[in-house]
């Protein structure tokens, strides 16, 4: 997890510049939140790995008299959030949560749970939130990278090794029914990013603190293999350039009002 964290740190300051991805499922989480929360709500809402803090300056006007908790685990990014932003800063884990139970009216966490144990996450999400918090998130599950892993196996390396492995969606439905979190909406949006070549694609990769994609240390792949995998990743070129698809999990959720 250090690691993760140290390449966050890396990336705050271009974050924003190479982030599109990040920020058209940030859209479609605000949206997603903008849906279900009156424009009169006054209440908590916390960012669990907010990163430059895109959604809650996009929140922030729709609900002016709401209180703002931005939360990440890489201090960088905490700082790259604009001065006049009015919001607490929290440089923690979402994992762990410096917060007491029940507090939370609104717990909110865009592409930041697939670095987490989903069902720690959960958890905590659960036991910040207030009976009946609302709780929504968007996160990347299997099928991510899927360019990527059956290019890596075509020449030979280990996809296991380099890309993100990424949870099934209904994985982490069941997480969120183990931590009596009962969800209301879910589904699954494909994502294809276009690269004019395999270094630009690596870039956006690395550009977004995304360049640690496996949990253990891969090896370093040779000049050999690299270009094995460029060969192979070209023979999936069109006219648009390279495709690098990625598939995220929005889903919204309640907590119970009491533990099942």
């Amino acid at each position: 997890m250090n690691s993760v964290r140290q390449s966050f740190n890396r990336a705050a300051p271009s974050y924003d510049q190479v982030a599109n991805l990040q920020t058209q499922v940030a859209n479609m989480l605000v949206t997603l939140v903008k849906k279900h929360l009156p424009q009169d709500f006054r209440g908590l809402l916390l960012d669990a790995g907010c990163g430059t803090g895109y959604c809650l300056n996009a929140l922030q006007p729709t609900y002016p008299n709401a209180s703002l908790l931005a939360l990440d685990f890489a201090g960088d990014m905490l700082r790259q959030l604009p001065h006049t932003f009015s919001s607490q800063r929290i440089n923690a884990d979402l994992q762990a949560l410096p917060l007491p139970a029940a507090v939370l009216d609104v717990y909110l966490s865009s592409l930041a749970w697939q670095w987490c144990d989903n069902q720690v996450a959960a958890r905590e999400a659960a036991r910040a939130l207030k009976p009946y918090g609302e709780f929504f998130a968007a996160t990347l599950v299997s099928g991510t990278f899927k360019e990527l892993a059956s290019t890596l196996a075509a020449a030979e390396l280990s996809p296991a090794q380099h890309v993100l492995n990424c949870a099934l969606p209904q994985t982490i439905h069941q997480c969120l029914e183990n931590a009596d979190l009962d969800i209301l909406s879910a589904h699954v949006e494909s994502i294809t990013t276009w690269h004019p070549d395999f270094k630009s694609l690596r870039r956006s990769i690395r550009g977004v603190g995304a360049n640690h994609l496996a949990a253990g240390a891969a090896a370093p792949i040779s000049r050999q293999a690299r270009s094995r995998l460029i060969e192979a990743y070209e023979g999936l070129r069109t006219e648009t350039g390279l495709p690098l698809t990625y598939e995220v999990l929005l889903i919204h959720a309640r907590k119970c009002r009491t533990p099942s």
